[in-house]
């Protein structure tokens, strides 16, 4: 086996033994990757602790075969502190982007582009004002999908290719659908199939966020009722256009804080 280093973040941590843990890994240099921690539960442990919301160097060695290989040594470069103000918005939210990287990354795929993006928010949003935490995971997930390849189609009909400017068709006519791979114009929209109805506000909202920096969607406050709505028509479009199933749990818990009234 090799031994390698490279920069990562955490996306998922299960328990293998009563000693050991695997570790599913985002790293800079070969995307995401699955790790033995041999030992990594034990309390004695003289290996650099695996942390949550943290930028990590990790060297471990790398496997040639189909197994995993193994962690050797970790080292924090810096962490973020999703609960530094008691938000368990920013828990949630950030947690859902790991969810989301973990379920779409292929095994072994560099994407540096993403792996900055990735350190960017958590940065962000573990700063932002906790109104614009819902705008700032939007433009996240509409990034990060563009950068692996999930483009939903929001200024273009999906269909005729028409422009579909903010506020210009009636409201009852702007329709998002998954399945075609993003917003229909009325010309082009056929009976029996499933359409997701957006306002003129949400669409405007949407483009706006898909081509706003992570610094401008930081600034933008949104009602968690009114970003859950959109981000389930992402998952939707994803669930078509990637095989994705599940359910996004980080955000569920989130739900049921506020119907908790918590």
């Amino acid at each position: 086996m090799a031994l390698e280093k490279s920069e990562a973040v955490v996306l998922k941590a299960f328990n293998w033994s009563e000693s050991s843990r695997a570790v599913h890994f985002f790293t800079r240099r070969f995307g995401r990757i699955s790790l033995m921690d041999r030992g990594g539960r034990a309390i004695k442990s003289r290996r650099g602790r695996i942390m949550p919301f943290a930028h990590l160097e990790i060297t471990f060695y790398k496997s040639e075969k189909q197994t995993a290989g193994y962690l050797s040594d970790t080292e924090v470069l810096k962490m973020f502190e999703p609960e530094a103000d008691g938000s368990l918005g920013r828990l949630a939210y950030g947690s859902a982007a790991f969810e989301l990287l973990n379920l779409l990354l292929p095994e072994e795929e560099p994407h540096e582009d993403l792996f900055e993006y990735l350190l960017l928010f958590l940065q962000k949003q573990s700063r932002a004002d906790k109104r614009c935490l819902p705008a700032l995971f939007l433009a996240f997930f509409l990034r990060m999908m563009s950068l692996l390849g999930y483009h939903p189609s929001l200024a273009f009909c999906a269909g005729c290719q028409k422009p579909i400017a903010p506020g210009v068709e009636e409201q009852a006519l702007l329709q998002f659908s998954p399945e075609r791979g993003g917003m229909v114009c009325a010309a082009c929209q056929k009976p029996g199939e499933y359409y997701i109805g957006l306002s003129s506000e949400q669409h405007r909202l949407l483009l706006s966020l898909q081509r706003a920096s992570l610094d401008e969607a930081a600034t933008v406050p949104m009602s968690f009722q009114e970003a859950t709505y959109l981000t389930d028509a992402l998952a939707a479009f994803l669930r078509y256009h990637s095989g994705l199933v599940s359910d996004i749990k980080s955000l569920e818990f989130l739900d049921k804080l506020r119907q908790s009234n918590l």
